[in-house]
This record gives C-alpha cells, sequence and structure tokens, in this order.
C-alpha cells in the first residue's frame, strides 16, 4: 500500500471542500491509501481547523467526525529526525521530517516551497491531483 503525509493544507481542503482533495482523502478513508502523520502535523491542523475564518465552512461536529477518522486510519508517525530550521519554509520540516522516519512513498501538498522540491530524500512530492492520476483516481 502506499504510504503518503499530506501537508496541513491538504487536511484541511478535505475538511472543508469538495472535489480533488476530499476525494484523496476518501482513499484514506478506504483505506487504499496509508495516511502517515506526526503529532505535531495533528497539532497544526488543528489549530488551522479552529480558526474562525476556516470555522464557516465546517461544523463541529463535522470536525470532530473528521479528527475521528483520522485517528483511525492515520499511522502516528514517531519523529526522530530533525531537520535544520534554515530552509525555506521552517514549517515544512515537520511534513519531510515526518515523511522520511515513516518511510512515505509520497508527501502531498499545494505548497509551492514544497513542491518546487519534487522529491526529498527519496520521497517524492506532488500535488493533489497528480497523487490521484497515480493511484489511478
Amino acid at each position: 500500500m502506499v504510504k503518503v503525509v499530506f501537508n496541513t493544507n491538504v487536511l484541511v481542503s478535505s475538511l472543508i471542500r469538495k472535489g480533488k482533495p476530499r476525494l484523496l482523502w476518501s482513499k484514506v478513508v478506504d483505506r487504499k491509501v496509508r495516511l502517515l502523520v506526526s503529532a505535531e502535523i495533528l497539532s497544526e491542523f488543528n489549530q488551522v481547523a479552529e480558526r474562525p475564518k476556516l470555522r464557516k465552512y465546517v461544523s463541529s461536529r463535522r470536525l470532530r467526525k473528521f479528527n475521528q477518522l483520522l485517528i483511525q486510519r492515520a499511522e502516528v508517525v514517531e519523529v526522530r529526525t530533525r531537520l535544520p530550521r534554515s530552509t525555506e519554509d521552517p514549517d515544512d520540516n515537520k511534513i519531510l521530517e515526518a515523511a522520511v522516519d515513516g518511510k512515505a512513498d509520497y508527501i502531498v501538498s499545494g505548497d509551492e516551497h514544497l513542491l518546487s522540491l519534487r522529491e526529498f530524500k527519496g520521497v517524492r512530492i506532488v500535488n493533489v491531483g497528480r497523487m490521484l492520476e497515480l493511484l489511478g483516481k
């Protein structure tokens, strides 16, 4: 099974919007993709999802259900790798570190900093559309 790490923006998009991000999330729910997360990724996701501007798109109940599924379906990776904080966007490090330590096949992101890398230590970095293509939709 393909192992992936979703950037926080992909998790948030799959929560609040229909379309490709939700379709990719359904692959996780249906156990066709193994989602890897770290405690830092989960924490960042919940901080972002609680922001007032996002709360108008999602109810507390929906967020709670999404979180329950996230915990049930995702594998929590213990992060031991620590990258220097001197990268272009230090917030991306948590994604890269989880991918390396979880031995992910892919990072899925909409973040240009990550996408511009294309690959990091053997982990391919793709957008949602490309990941769906690779999975055969």
